[in-house]
Formats: structure tokens, C-alpha cells, sequence
């Protein structure tokens, strides 16, 4: 019985035509898709610019610009580079009948750093559009030039940012140390400094 079974199978197949047995298999090209992420952008870090408020001890508060940028690094880590200028100070300060600090005073500062993501979500207020946000804590370290003297500078704060399809926003606060004698001597080489920023994708 099996013989026959054996048999039968054989002479069907010799019945096919070449046409037929392409029809009962016909392997293709498959696809899986990946070629067409080479044309999805990526996001490689942010460039922006925005105001700053910085607050030194015994000194008034006083504004300034501040320009930065973000490489990414990793999941959650960022490199951070920043360059700040402005008004450093608008009230001058007398000792022992010398003028330590002028009242007409402009300050320059750049720094780099790193920054990593402590928390990350999404925030809606409408449920018809999502937009991620970040919580970063940011380290830096460079030099500020205040007047004619300069010194050191180090910071350590946190920044909160906005995540839009095309642009971020990012509100930062730090408290900051300045490797300066003179402003050591004035009592003037710490302070806080808040700002907040706007700028776009790269």
C-alpha cells in the first residue's frame, strides 16, 4: 500500500509542467523595512539662546544673554556648552577710599559641562497633543571675567526643559562659585543665577 502511495506521488510530479512548479513556489525579495530609517532624522543635540538673571552676593541682581549648547551623549546623558554676557555690576563699592568694583562693571563667562536626565514624561493639557519634558541636573566649569580681574568658575543646577517637534524650552536655576581674589575679598564670588531659554534642533 505504501509502494503504491509512493508511487502516485511520484507520477504526479512528473506530471507538472516547470510553470506549475513555479507557481507552487516562488520565493521573492523580502523586505523588512530597515532601509527606510536611513531617511529619518535624528536629533543629534540643541542649539538656543535666552535671558539670564544672576545674583551675587552683596551685588544687585543683573541681566544678562546666554547662549547654549547640547550634544547628546548617551540615553540620558548631554554634553553642555554655555557663554554668557552682560551686566556685571551697577554699584560701585569703596575700601579704605579705592574703588574695588566700578558701577559700570560688564561680565563675561563661558563654561562646559555635562548634564543627565532625573526624571523624564510627557505632559497634555488637552489629550489631543503630548509634549516631553525633561528634568536635568548640570555641572559646568570654566572661567568669568568680570571688570578687570577673572577667575575660575564652577557651577552645579538643574534645568527643566520643553520638548516641541521643532523647538525646546529649558528654565534653569544654578548656584555658582568664582575663583576671582577680588570678588573673594568683596564678598562677591557666589551667588545664584535662574534663566530661561528657547532654541531649535540640530
Amino acid at each position: 500500500m505504501k509502494r503504491k502511495l509512493i508511487l502516485s506521488a511520484c507520477a504526479l510530479m512528473a506530471s507538472l509542467s516547470p510553470s506549475a512548479l513555479a507557481e507552487v513556489y516562488s520565493p521573492g525579495n523580502q523586505s523588512n523595512g530597515l532601509d527606510a530609517l536611513e531617511d529619518t532624522p535624528v536629533q543629534h543635540g540643541m542649539l538656543g539662546a535666552g535671558y539670564a538673571n544672576t545674583l551675587s552676593t552683596n551685588n544687585d541682581a543683573q541681566p544678562g544673554m546666554l547662549f547654549t549648547g547640547r550634544y547628546f551623549a548617551g540615553e540620558k546623558w548631554y554634553l553642555l556648552g554655555e557663554l554668557q554676557f552682560g551686566t556685571f555690576s551697577t554699584r560701585a563699592v569703596v575700601q579704605n577710599g579705592e574703588e574695588v568694583r566700578s558701577d559700570d562693571e560688564e561680565m563675561l563667562r563661558y563654561s562646559a559641562g555635562a548634564g543627565y536626565a532625573l526624571l523624564q514624561g510627557t505632559a497634555s493639557t488637552s489629550g489631543a497633543r503630548a509634549v516631553p519634558w525633561v528634568i536635568a541636573a548640570e555641572l559646568t566649569a570654566g572661567e568669568q571675567n568680570s571688570g578687570d580681574t577673572s577667575g575660575r568658575y564652577a557651577s552645579l543646577g538643574t534645568s527643566v526643559q520643553f520638548h516641541g517637534d521643532r523647538i525646546w524650552t529649558a528654565l534653569g536655576v544654578r548656584e555658582f562659585l568664582v575663583d576671582d581674589e577680588r570678588l573673594q575679598s568683596l564678598e562677591s564670588d557666589g551667588g545664584t543665577q535662574w534663566d530661561i531659554s528657547l532654541g531649535m534642533w540640530f
